[in-house]
């Protein structure tokens, strides 16, 4: 087929080229499951690209999709590429204020949704017939308007433009070209660990990497994909529909034990699972390893444009992130920083060049803020956070400096510790910062407040009071607690949050 795809549109393209008519997707139904081809869904992107067309999108622009992983979501997905412009996804659980600041920020012109959000304008994915229809309409005049737009494309020009949480608080736009995203693909593939045979649950948000990796690499493979973007049908669909595959996060992945340890659930036709998006712990890999399913941890980051390091079915370590991908370079800084360079980095920040400068360095290395150790077999295995922000068990991003700031603002004479780092949710630790005792009421009306402010990810669960400020061996140089330190005296108590 000649030289491998460089852009997103040339890669469904050449799928369907090879597996015109072989399953590409399956997805709910009502009560029952709908298969559609390569050709199928070649067909409703063309026709949907040339709709937005239509509707006056440019190449180049940025258009929003902000919804749950579906199979509407992934035919918008396609189509805004396959126009010439740009995929800006938008977690859906994002609060509407922030919604509104990202699509502002990145400068969407148009935003395809699930749910009502106060922006216009607005498409909602449960209407793409309508769109479709218009798109067949100005193929009917211009049968070669989507056809042009795609040969306009090159591997430079931007594919999709993803945000990630800064460790402030606030949200930084990676900008990922379309080389990059057909990189991951190919390097992917080239791990050996999928075949065509495969059958792939997705169910990641597709507005994150680790899902849009997994989505692309089986566009790539010719990977037929079941499609369902609810994380609490995971567990039934591996006896239902019998997956070989699945991307996960720590915390489904527990689920998934829980299911099998109850009889409520099996584990399938599954050969492995591929764990991202946050640490898993050593007890959850073990007991997959142990019932012949691996779970094989990976590393990655938005601005790596998905997994930069992942173990193998035929060569893996427990507790290590894996090996670098074909193509991928790593290195350790002198401080101890874990440095990636590959085709798939991002090429900056979005309308943020000072941020850009402080992660990309001349010579092209990412720095990644994590700190990490490589061993003489080329695995990889993080140590420590260089940057103050964690993730829950669930792939969220918190940064917990942030949060306590705002904390600070509604309850002056407090501060908070926030934890959650492997967990599911997020807990906290009050903590007085004068003489006066914090009363629990006046606690839980600040956490409530706060909470109104934040992602449902960030949100405080349950919190203590501390009965007394931090001693002096607590706090730094600003009387501000560090957090690692108050974490170990204070673990009991936390362990008791998260069991109440």
């Amino acid at each position: 087929m000649g030289e491998p795809a460089r852009t997103v549109p040339r890669l469904l393209l050449d799928r369907v080229a090879r597996t015109p008519h072989a399953e590409a997707f399956r997805h709910p139904s009502g009560d029952d499951w709908t298969s559609v081809s390569w050709t199928e869904v070649a067909g409703r992107v063309t026709a949907l690209a040339a709709g937005l067309i239509g509707r006056g999108i440019r190449p180049g622009a940025h258009v929003a999709v902000c919804a749950a992983t579906s199979y509407e979501w992934i035919l918008a997905d396609l189509a805004i590429v396959c126009a010439g412009a740009v995929t800006v996804p938008v977690y859906p659980a994002t609060p509407p204020t922030e919604v509104v600041a990202l699509l502002r920020h990145s400068g969407s012109v148009l935003t395809f949704t699930d749910r009502p959000l106060p922006t216009a304008p607005v498409l909602h994915l449960d209407r793409l017939g309508e769109l479709e229809a218009e798109g067949r309409r100005l193929l009917a005049a211009d049968p070669g308007a989507v056809a042009a737009r795609i040969a306009g494309v090159t591997p430079d020009h931007l594919a999709t433009l993803i945000y990630t949480s800064a460790s402030d608080g606030t949200a930084k736009g990676a900008c990922l070209p379309h080389a990059a995203v057909t990189y991951e693909a190919r390097a992917m593939a080239r791990l050996g660990m999928l075949t065509p045979s495969d059958l792939q649950l997705l169910w990641l948000p597709l507005s994150h990497v680790f899902g849009r990796a997994l989505l692309f690499v089986g566009v790539h493979l010719g990977v037929p994909t079941i499609v369902d973007g609810r994380a609490d049908r995971v567990v039934q669909r591996l006896g239902e529909v019998r997956p070989t595959f699945l991307g996960s996060v720590p915390h489904v992945l527990g689920k998934i034990r829980a299911g099998v340890e109850s009889g409520a659930a099996d584990l399938g036709r599954l050969r492995f699972v591929i764990s991202g998006s946050a640490r898993l712990d050593r007890p959850l890999a073990e007991w997959f390893e142990g019932a012949g399913v691996p779970a094989l941890e990976g590393y990655g980051l938005t601005e790596t444009a998905g997994p930069c390091c992942v173990n193998r079915p035929d060569s893996r370590r427990l507790g290590s992130m894996g090996r670098p991908l074909p193509g991928t370079q790593v290195r350790i800084a002198a401080d101890g920083e874990l440095l990636v360079r590959s085709p798939a980095v991002m090429s900056g920040y979005h309308d943020d060049a000072e941020r850009t400068a402080a992660v990309l360095d001349r010579d092209g290395w990412f720095h990644t803020g994590d700190r990490a150790v490589v061993d003489d077999d080329g695995f990889v295995t993080l140590r420590a956070r260089k940057k103050e922000v964690f993730k829950t068990s669930t792939g969220k991003y918190v940064a917990p400096v942030a949060v306590a700031r705002r904390f600070r603002a509604l309850l002056p004479g407090a501060d908070l510790v926030v934890v959650g780092e492997h967990r599911p949710y997020c807990v906290g630790l009050v903590v007085p910062t004068s003489g006066r005792a914090i009363p629990p009421a006046e606690a839980a009306a600040a956490v409530a407040r706060l909470n109104a402010e934040l992602g449902r990810w960030e949100r405080i669960r349950r919190f203590t009071v501390l009965p007394a400020p931090l001693p002096p061996t607590e706090v730094d140089a600003h009387g501000r607690p560090l957090r690692e330190r108050v974490l170990a005296r204070c673990a009991e108590v936390v362990r008791r949050l998260y069991e109440g």
